[in-house]
């Protein structure tokens, strides 16, 4: 007979039949995904091998003027840039200012011959890391890291595996050349600078974020069983630790558990597992329970058990889940993308629902810094949950961090003229709209002609022009003629485009790159977080990007780095 005192369980019959309860917990459908690596993000500005065609040039002279090239090489690159510009649908009728994509940097000698032949164009789509490219588009189905290192090497200007951009073009080697590229001394080399583009300062590189995992700590019963059951709560899965749960028997018949005994842990709506905190269910219990109920377990959990041997014996049971110590920054986000440092990660194998896909727990010493809440919020909404445990105090976390914010800046992207004033103005610029500018004097020509620009900036008795369309040559030769310098803008150019011409002409201060904001530069937990955008210097930092910034981590930055975020 069953011990009633420890466990009041209670048996209304000897002979038992087999009734599989139905318990549904699913929660919410949602496609909600997260990987270990930056998935693709939206970038706007053009590929770094872009080049701008000039006034009488025409393909196979742009080729030949690739270094290294020779004329053997003109109908294979040929083809590669036919394959790199897909959208131009006559590559033989180019014209002067347009932007097409070239397939340089690849190897030049040797065994790079073979490889350059056996390359195709892909392009980059919402979604994929590196390692899926060489899975799905290549074929690879072992040493996938070679050909990855293969892929980098055949496009130099990826500086990061991990950070690739949707709508890129790459070339992809093909069959064996994966493998022989990866080999290759070229594999290593570092890429080379675009002249025309300012990339990002190397102060402003990621601060490494490593850390070894930390073991777990033994906690007082109480809090150990509340630090499992938020955890348990995090992943979306239910326990219970007060109240009778009921296993039905028969029609007539129910087996009833005490959860302030023996805890109830529910996942997935298919599996449930019950906790013997203290050794207190006989081996009859464990043994009608696995032989009646398929998807019921009993565990047992000893006093000296840390979270993660208890949470072990959970997920041992679980087959949807598994536990393991984290060996790299787990990554949530694409806009941006945000790393964080954790001791453990409990991954769920099949997402069908909106509870979070993954998990990661951080042990915190009494020095250790807690992470922003901006931070823990934001990847909780990219299916990333993060629980931070102390030894002292069990499950802590920093309090919410209230910011005090004027609503963003939003530069309209369109027309030309209407960013241009925006940006300007923003930047606290001194500027006139619709300036009649004089070409021609009565007194000196016969007659007076004046042209209108679209924007006008004196600085020092040195006037800046902005015109949102093209001039006559005379014109423009005379007002150069007079010391006037000349922006000239397009509403069929990229907003990114126009700025650059806007920053360079008015000789502001800019970068333009991928920019990291790392916790530990600013003594804070291990975190860090990246975007593309353009960095312009003044008495504050300006980011301008092209997407909606999580409000609160734009809180963290004006905060933390006096960063002011703009957006178009």
């Amino acid at each position: 007979m069953i011990n009633g005192k420890s466990c009041r369980l209670y048996l209304s019959a000897l002979v038992f039949m087999l009734i599989l309860p139905c318990l549904t917990f699913a929660a919410g459908e949602d496609t909600a995904q997260l990987t270990f690596r930056k998935t693709a993000v939206s970038q706007k500005k053009s590929h770094p091998d872009a080049y701008t065609v000039r006034h009488g040039e025409v393909l196979s002279s742009i080729i030949r003027t690739i270094p290294g090239i020779t004329e053997k090489d003109v109908p294979r690159y040929y083809r590669l840039t036919r394959e790199l510009n897909p959208e131009i649908t006559d590559i033989d009728k180019i014209y002067a200012g347009q932007t097409i994509i070239l397939p340089t940097g690849l190897p030049d000698s040797g065994k790079g011959e073979t490889n350059r032949a056996a390359s195709r164009a892909y392009k980059i789509r919402k979604g994929d890391t590196l390692l899926r490219i060489v899975y799905r588009e290549m074929g690879v189905t072992s040493r996938a890291w070679d050909a990855v290192r293969a892929v980098q090497a055949a496009n130099p200007r990826i500086i990061d595996v991990n950070k690739i951009y949707e709508g890129q073009t790459i070339l992809l080697p093909e069959g064996g050349a994966a493998i022989l590229l990866a080999e290759s001394p070229s594999a290593a080399g570092p890429a080379v600078p675009d002249p025309q583009v300012e990339k990002a300062a190397p102060e402003e590189a990621p601060a490494a974020l490593k850390a070894e995992p930390k073991g777990a700590v033994v906690l007082p019963p109480a809090q150990r069983l509340a630090a499992i059951k938020h955890i348990i709560t995090k992943m979306k899965g239910n326990m219970m630790t007060s109240g009778n749960y009921y296993l039905p028997v028969s029609d007539t018949e129910q087996l009833t558990i005490d959860c302030s005994v023996i805890p109830v842990v529910e996942l997935d709506g298919r599996t449930t597992v019950f906790l013997d905190t203290a050794s207190r269910s006989s081996t009859p219990l464990k043994k009608l329970i696995s032989e009646h109920w398929k998807n019921y377990h009993l565990i047992k959990i000893n006093d000296q058990d840390d979270i993660i041997i208890v949470l072990k014996k959970i997920f041992k049971n679980t087959p949807g889940y598994e536990i393991s110590k984290a060996q790299k920054p787990l990554v949530a986000g694409s806009a941006p993308s945000v790393e964080i440092v954790t001791d453990w990660v409990i991954t769920k194998k099949i997402s069908r629902s909106s509870s979070h896909d993954m998990l990661g727990i951080r042990f915190v010493g009494p020095n250790d810094a807690l992470l922003p809440r901006a931070v823990v919020n934001y990847v909780a909404g990219h299916s990333l949950a993060i629980v931070e445990v102390s030894p002292e105090k069990g499950i802590v976390e920093k309090p919410q961090e209230i910011y005090s914010l004027p609503p963003v800046v939003t530069l309209p992207s369109s027309p030309c003229v209407d960013f241009a004033w925006a940006l300007i103005t923003h930047l606290n610029i001194q500027a006139e709209r619709n300036i009649d500018v004089r070409t021609f004097n009565i007194d000196q020509d016969g007659f007076n002609l004046s042209v209108k620009a679209d924007i006008s900036v004196t600085d020092n008795d040195r006037r800046t022009l902005v015109f949102a369309r093209t001039l006559p040559e005379q014109f423009i030769e005379i007002l150069q003629k007079t010391g006037d310098k000349l922006i000239f803008l397009s509403d069929d150019a990229d907003p990114a485009a126009n700025m650059e011409r806007i920053l360079k002409g008015m000789n502001l201060v800019y970068t333009t790159g991928y920019f990291n904001f790392s916790g530990p530069d600013k003594n804070q937990a291990p975190y860090h977080f990246g975007f593309m955008g353009t960095k312009i210097k003044t008495d504050k930092n300006i980011y301008i990007v092209n997407f909606d910034l999580n409000r609160e981590l734009r809180g963290l930055l004006h905060e933390t780095w006096e960063a002011e975020i703009v957006q178009y």
